[in-house]
């Protein structure tokens, strides 16, 4: 999550011209309704590009998950063991827990609450992935300030129905094997595995690409590097990515637009072959998983649950 972010709400003057035109039309009830709308979505989104002026899509929530499971929801992916479930987890401040939930946010049946994951710390968990062992990837990479050394992947056996605690399987300890010195654009909200290898895509402030690295080892005894593949002039910030079960496509989120890419195998890039786009609002959508291959759910931050369908978004290549 950008911390940054929770500044501009409040920041009123930002916007004078719009407030006295809106006044002006308020004693009309349509039109106000239409002024608080806006003016919500101006206050709740970032005084920057990041804010898709050409167009709008806001998505109708179809759930949200109960704050007591998860909050501030930051990581999302569908179970490939259990049908209908997905296991979420929220980022710094929030529990050591996974959750496992349905598609419209309630929790699943089976289990009794979320599930905690002993003898590890949320210094900042920003995503969830599955690798091909049927294990959950905890992202533990979260890098605001680009200074953290000490980046995570928690390796943990998918919980079975009724577990209320588990251990990590493994931690694989991880570095950018290109970064030199601090910077905010080595953060990082967004962990898939595709191929049986493990990437990562970078969170920008400094312009709105993002970089695609891949995890070129998995020794326990020291740090692992990250190696880059390829950047990407995606237009924002990138906060969750996730690999449909066939492991055919990527989405990747940011908090104004949708992406979907196909995967290439061969070399492990995913913005050489097809790809679709969507503008999106969400309300800081922060987490996305796939709901089958041809539909992504998006969550953002509050833990409000929305559908976008692959084919209802633009081809662009």
């Amino acid at each position: 999550m950008d911390k940054n972010r929770r500044g501009h709400r409040g920041r009123r003057g930002k916007f004078p011209l719009l407030v006295s035109v809106f006044s002006a039309l308020s004693a009309v009830p349509a039109r106000l309704v239409l002024l608080v709308l806006v003016w919500q979505f101006l206050l709740a989104s970032p005084v920057s590009a990041q804010f898709p002026w050409q167009a709008f899509r806001f998505l109708q929530p179809v759930g949200k998950i109960d704050p007591s499971l998860v909050t501030e929801c930051s990581g999302l992916v569908q179970s490939l063991r259990y049908d209908g479930i997905f296991w979420a987890l929220g980022d710094s401040g929030s529990a050591s827990a996974i959750a496992p939930v349905t598609a419209d946010g309630r929790l699943a049946r089976a289990w009794s609450g979320s599930v905690r994951i002993e003898g590890v710390r949320n210094y900042d968990w920003e995503d969830l992935a599955l690798d091909g062992k049927g294990n959950l990837i905890i992202a533990d990479v979260g890098n605001n300030s680009g200074r953290r050394k000490q980046l995570m992947l928690h390796f943990v056996k998918e919980p079975r129905p009724g577990t209320a605690v588990v251990r990590p399987d493994h931690t694989l300890r991880v570095h950018y094997e290109d970064q030199r010195e601090p910077s905010p654009d080595y953060d990082c909200e967004a962990v898939f595995c595709a191929g049986d290898r493990i990437f990562l895509l970078t969170k920008h402030r400094s312009d709105k690409r993002t970089r695609l690295y891949r995890l070129e080892s998995d020794s326990t005894k020291k740090s692992n590097p990250l190696r880059l593949v390829d950047s990407f002039e995606i237009g924002g910030m990138v906060t969750a990515a996730d690999v449909s079960p066939d492991g055919k496509l990527v989405a990747v989120l940011t908090y104004t637009s949708l992406w979907v890419f196909e995967f290439d195998p061969a070399t492990g890039n995913i913005f050489r072959r097809g790809m679709r786009w969507t503008p999106v609002f969400a309300w800081q959508a922060e987490a996305a998983a796939f709901h089958g291959n041809d539909a992504v759910v998006i969550a953002n931050e509050g833990g409000q649950l929305y559908r976008v369908s692959v084919d209802s978004m633009e081809k662009v290549r």
